[in-house]
């Protein structure tokens, strides 16, 4: 059987960055000839509880996580036992798991800066208008504003498929920012009750969401006003 190493980073802010994470596992795991792969702990996905699905089914006699955000980040390396934890308790797997010391904290990465600093270089040149760009400060016309949760529970608990069903069903419906603006959040603290979605401004609280809710709630609440009866839940006081 062979190990499988994941890195496991936190969601960065743009999707770019999570392709580059994607792209740094297929290049290791290239050069070192067994399955590398790229997860992330929040925000965005494959989750670590994936990924780990994912291990056992391709028989992984081992996984060997590593910690791959920068800079050092207690939170990650907190929560990535945290999910572990809750990963062997929900799936009742016992597959040998071990971590690395954070990339950050690796020597080798101040050689690569060393070498950064000493290969070639541009002079950098641009265009400062977009900077400021007047469709920058204009804000969305929408009705009503979502957020979805993306930490680290509520990606656990399938964040990642209930808003790409959400926002698939919203284009079905041709609901656009103007419309219905849609943001991922980090936690939204009731973490127990997630996956969580919460329609502002209404003030209405969705919460243990799956894909099939998150269909009701673009076709009922959002496109047709009502909220679904059957599953808010608001604030207590």
């Amino acid at each position: 059987m062979t190990r499988h190493v994941l890195l496991v980073a936190r969601s960065v802010t743009h999707h770019g960055g999570h392709d580059a994470v994607h792209r740094l596992a297929a290049t290791v795991g290239a050069a070192r000839g067994v399955p590398v792969r790229a997860c992330f702990l929040d925000g965005a996905e494959p989750s670590l509880h994936a990924a780990l699905d994912t291990a056992v089914a391709e028989a992984a006699g081992d996984v060997l996580l590593v910690p791959a955000h920068l800079p050092p980040d207690r939170y990650l390396d907190t929560w990535i036992r945290r999910a572990i934890a809750h990963w062997r308790q929900t799936r009742g797997d016992d597959l040998p798991i071990a971590v690395t010391a954070p990339l950050a904290g690796q020597p080798a990465l101040a050689d690569a800066v060393a070498q950064a600093i000493a290969g070639a270089h541009a002079p950098l040149t641009g265009n400062p208008g977009p900077f400021r760009s007047p469709s920058w400060s204009q804000i969305t016309r929408h009705r009503r504003h979502v957020l979805v949760c993306r930490g680290p529970r509520c990606t656990a608990y399938g964040a990642g498929d209930v808003a790409a069903a959400l926002g698939d069903r919203l284009a079905e419906h041709r609901l656009g920012d103007d419309d219905v603006l849609v943001t991922a959040t980090g936690c939204l603290f009731p973490c127990n009750l997630g996956p969580l979605v919460v329609v502002h401004p209404d003030d209405t609280w969705y919460t243990g969401v799956d894909p099939h809710t998150a269909v009701r709630i673009a076709d009922e609440h959002l496109r047709d006003g009502r909220p679904v009866d059957d599953r808010p839940s608001r604030p207590a006081g």
